[in-house]
Order: C-alpha cells, then structure tokens, then sequence
C-alpha cells in the first residue's frame, strides 16, 4: 500500500475535566478577558497570550465564535521546523537531535515495508515487522535498540500490537493469535485462528477479542488471556474494520460491510446490528457511540461523523459531514488484504466534552451534543486524498497520525499550534505517547521516536489508547 502519513497532536490546556467550551468559559467570565485568557492557560503550555486572548474574547455562539477559531496551519499560526532524521541502513539505530535540545532516536526494522502502530509497555516499545514478515521486536523505549526479536513467527503479517501486564498480544495475517512475554518475546501461548485475521485485538478483564473466518462464515468472539481457550464466539457478516472496542462490559465492532455490531462482554450475546454503511471503529461515550459513515458514490461521496444509540443501536444523529472522495479507500471486501490490515479511517475521538475528527483534511473539534465547532484547522492542499489519521490523547494532548511526514501539536481548547515538525518521511499508522516520547512508524519500515514533552505528557501507549482501543 502506498500511503502517506500525517501526525497530528493536539495540546490540550486544561480540557479533561471541564465540558465548557472556549466560548462558554468567556461568556461566563467575571473579570475582564484577560483573566479569561489567563485561566485557560496552564504551565508548559508554550502559546502566546495574545492567542489565548484572542480566543477567550470569542463570543459563545453564532459566526463570529466559529470565524475566530477557523485557522489553517502553518504559515498563519506556526511554521513547521524541519527535522533532519539519519539516513540508517536495515537493521540498524541511530540517535537525533532537533528544536533547541530535544532528543530522538530512528530504528530501521530490517524487514522494511509499512508498520502498524507500535505498542508501549514497561519502558520497551514493541513493533510488528509488518505485513510481508513472519518478524516482532521489542526495542528499549529510550535509545531505540533493539532488545529481542522474533524472524521466525509461524504466520505472517503481525497486526499492531497490545500490552498489558508484561504481555505482548497480536494477531497474524496468516493466522494465529500470539500472546508473548515482554521482557524475553519467548511465545507465552498461540491458538491458530483462521485466515485471514487482518484486525487488531482488543483486551478486557482478561478476555481477548478477536475475529477470525470459520466454516466459510466470519466470527468474532473472547478468548481467556490466561491459556487461549475459547469463550464465546457469534457470527458476524465480515471482517473487522481495524479492531474490535470494548469499555470492558460490553463489545463493539465494525464490519467492512458497514455494519455496527454490539455484544455482551462476557456472555457474547449479541444486543444489535446497526447497517450504516460505517467507515470507521466506533468510540463509545456513556450513552452513545460515535463513529463515521460514508454518505454517497463517486464523487460525490461524504463522509460524515454520526451517533448510535448505545442501548439499541438506532442512528441518533449526524453531526458533521465533509466531502470525501478519498473514503473509497474503505475497504469493503477482501480483494486486498493489506488494504484490510493496515486501515484506520476517519475514528473521531471524544474527551473531555469535545468530538475531535479529522475527515475531509480538517481537525475539528465539536460539542459532541449537537455538532457545534469549537475550532476548525485545515492544511492547504487537502481534502481530496485522506491526509490525517485518527486523533490520540496524552495527558492534556490530543495527538492524530497523518500521512505526509509532518507533526503538529494543537491547543484543544484553542486549535493554536504548540509545536510543528516536518520529519520528510512519509509516516503510516497513529503514533503512540508515553512518558514524554512520541512513537512514529513509516512506511519504510522504520520506529522514529520523539521526546516532546515530560514525564506527564503520557496516557496513550498504543493504537486507540489502551488494551480497549477507547482511549
């Protein structure tokens, strides 16, 4: 698959606990806009007051609220500073500097081709060697070295991974299920599935979830972490788009068909099937879930942002929508299996009482209640092929993986660039965050890592977050 990627972050000033908007806080104010500048911001947060001003003085609603806070990014807010990676050969690792002092390091798998997200766990990073391979690495988190490596896998295509607990969790393309040890990649235990199992696993109270073929029929099902053993399984009309979500009592899932699938965490029984022509994951809130569907053909093909309802799985509502001739992407069918493999979509991300997507090459943050924009960022030149992955969370950060090399980190509450990076590589799944080091893979079969921020800069260590791909 050809494909560039796009890292986007997205700095976050004291959003997590509040369900205000910017608007909201400067029309609530009792002093002057200044205090309300000043209260939005927080230490380490490197964006001039005057911005911040700026925002506090929107009005709460109407055009004037969504004029102020539209911005395109780079020259008109912060220009990307050009990172200058090492040329490394396979199989080798090497360090960088870039901005005033900060430090990276770039390890090139020997094995080459696109990778998947990484997963982080316990200071180690771990890597599949992409579709092509029957190749897993767990590399030191700081310097990039490689710490063991698995070349002779009994299936290939590793699938991004899952950590917990000193254990590493992914399916192969060609067709098993592995669970390794973290410290050693000695093979804890594996369970051949089926072929082909092209999505990620997810995790909950010690029950994997996975989907495999079966009897000319596709199933999704739990399996114990402990010894593999078989749960439950039920018949689902294709397979994964990209992994299973679980919020650890309940299952959601998303066929390349289009349809939204909920079950019973632990007893497997299904509760309803929702046909929406859905193009992504969904992310579960506490009464809704939100995911994106495609509306149209051809070129007049849309993508839009919708909500089901989490109890019966009615479509609520739709609360954005962006053209996109890029969705044919979508993968409906098993015509190409790496397609399948390595597809993320347009997932939206919810936190702290903002809806961030990243269709139609925007970022936009929204009411999650009813779609209103709290802030909209455009790179010039998008739009017509899909230019950001998925939005992620650190901390007070939201950080999304793109497709063209450059990485922004934006103020939630603002959209105002923090920092902007151009690596000159071409990246391809959403990055990982922990400790202050942000993970990045190529599609050249290189692990490029970042320190960007401190310790508390942290929280997202693997593709949707944690084990259950909801943040």
């Amino acid at each position: 698959m050809k494909r560039t990627a796009l890292i986007l972050v997205l700095v976050g000033l004291g959003c997590g606990q509040r369900d205000e908007s910017p608007g909201r806080r400067a029309s609530a104010e009792a002093g002057p806009p200044a205090r309300a500048a000043e209260r939005a911001l927080r230490p380490g947060a490197d964006i001039d007051p005057a911005v911040l001003l700026e925002a506090a003085q929107v009005p709460a609603a109407g055009r004037g609220a969504r004029a102020a806070l539209e911005r395109a990014l780079g020259p008109g807010d912060r220009p990307l500073q050009r990172v200058k990676l090492p040329r490394v050969p396979r199989a080798a690792t090497a360090p960088f500097t870039f901005g005033a002092s900060s430090r990276g390091w770039i390890t090139r798998l020997p094995t080459g081709g696109v990778l998947p997200s990484v997963a982080y766990g316990d200071g180690m990073v771990y890597a599949s060697g992409g579709f092509d391979t029957i190749a897993f690495y767990g590399l030191d988190a700081r310097t990039g070295k490689v710490v063991w490596n698995r070349q002779n896998l009994e299936d290939n295509g590793p699938t991004a991974p899952v950590y917990e607990r000193g254990e590493v969790i992914f399916n192969t393309e060609s067709c098993t299920l592995f669970v390794l040890d973290g410290r050693t990649g000695k093979t804890r235990w594996k369970k051949w599935l089926g072929d082909p199992t092209l999505a990620q696993a997810a995790l909950a109270q010690g029950l994997i979830y996975a989907s495999w073929p079966a009897g000319g029929k596709q199933r999704i099902g739990a399996l114990s972490l402990r010894n593999g053993r078989t749960v439950w399984s039920r018949g689902i009309n294709g397979e994964l788009l990209t992994t299973p979500v679980t919020d650890g009592k309940s299952l959601y899932a998303t066929t390349i068909r289009g349809t939204v699938y909920r079950f019973d965490g632990r007893s497997g029984r299904r509760r309803w099937a929702s046909s929406i022509r859905a193009s992504s994951a969904p992310w579960i809130g506490r009464d809704r879930l939100y995911v994106s569907r495609v509306i149209g053909r051809g070129k007049a093909r849309r993508e839009a942002q919708v909500t089901l309802d989490v109890a019966s799985g009615e479509l609520l509502e739709q609360l954005r929508i962006a053209p996109a001739r890029y969705a044919a992407d979508v993968p409906r069918d098993l015509s190409s299996w790496p397609k399948v493999w390595a597809f993320e979509g347009s997932r939206p991300m919810l936190l702290g009482g903002r809806l961030v997507d990243t269709m139609g090459g925007e970022v936009v943050a929204m009411d999650p209640a009813d779609g209103r924009p709290l802030w909209r960022r455009k790179r010039d030149g998008a739009g017509r092929t899909r230019t950001f992955a998925p939005p992620i969370l650190a901390g007070s950060q939201v950080i999304v993986a793109g497709y063209g090399g450059e990485v922004y980190a934006l103020d939630v509450d603002t959209g105002m660039t923090v920092w902007a990076y151009d690596l000159g590589r071409k990246l391809a799944a959403a990055p990982v965050v922990a400790r202050g080091w942000l993970y990045l893979t190529s599609t050249g079969g290189a692990v490029v890592a970042m320190q960007v921020g401190g310790a508390e800069l942290d929280g997202w260590h693997m593709w949707g977050g944690g084990p259950g791909h909801n943040g």
